[in-house]
């Protein structure tokens, strides 16, 4: 799998598309139906579930379903913490504040711990492949949904949206891959060490 983007053929790159559209389309659809406190609590547990599910699937469409589902979450939060801000409802208050940091901490932490444990092998993608072909996907659907916005109501009203999202994705990121690293490394370090 780690070579599937150059020996990938027609047919796996539409599979591929459909599987990362299904994923990332379903988790922004049902994320963005939820209250923020509870988008913040089942995004948290989505994300960590998935990256760690995502690092053992070795079937291609399954992988980029899950992959797409990632980036759709990650795009479907910065969404209800946007549209909770364009509402001009009160501000986040503290204590959802440091729960939306906390679980998103633990989430990536103990995803990073999971994956450190990982042992390689030649049909899964390295960790580099997978943030890679996360990243992308991410701003791709990034650029869908503000490019929608602008076709659908304006230059304005999609240049707002897009500073919003920016804003919560830059944060949402942050607060789960830093913790994510530290465990991933400790992990590996961890298993690193000779047995007494």
């Amino acid at each position: 799998m780690q070579d599937f983007q150059r020996n990938a053929t027609v047919q796996d790159r539409l599979l591929m598309m459909i599987g990362t559209g299904l994923g990332g389309g379903l988790a922004v659809l049902i994320i963005n139906q939820l209250p923020i406190a509870q988008t913040t609590l089942l995004g948290s547990l989505l994300l960590g579930s998935l990256i760690v599910v995502c690092a053992y699937l070795s079937n291609r469409v399954l992988w980029w379903m899950t992959v797409g589902a990632i980036a759709g979450i990650i795009l479907g939060i910065a969404g209800v913490m946007a549209g909770h801000l364009a509402a001009e409802k009160e501000p986040l208050d503290l204590p959802l504040r440091l729960t939306f940091v906390g679980t998103q901490s633990l989430a990536g932490f103990l995803a990073g711990l999971i994956l450190g444990r990982k042992v390689q092998h030649a049909h899964l993608p390295t960790l580099k492949d997978f943030l890679s072909s996360l990243s992308a996907l991410t701003v791709g659907l990034f650029a869908v949904v503000v490019t929608a916005r602008f076709v659908v109501e304006g230059l304005d009203p999609a240049r707002t949206l897009s500073s919003r999202l920016s804003v919560s994705m830059t944060i949402l990121i942050t607060l789960l891959a830093i913790p994510g690293a530290v465990g991933y490394f400790l992990a590996e370090r961890q298993g690193n060490r000779p047995r007494c």
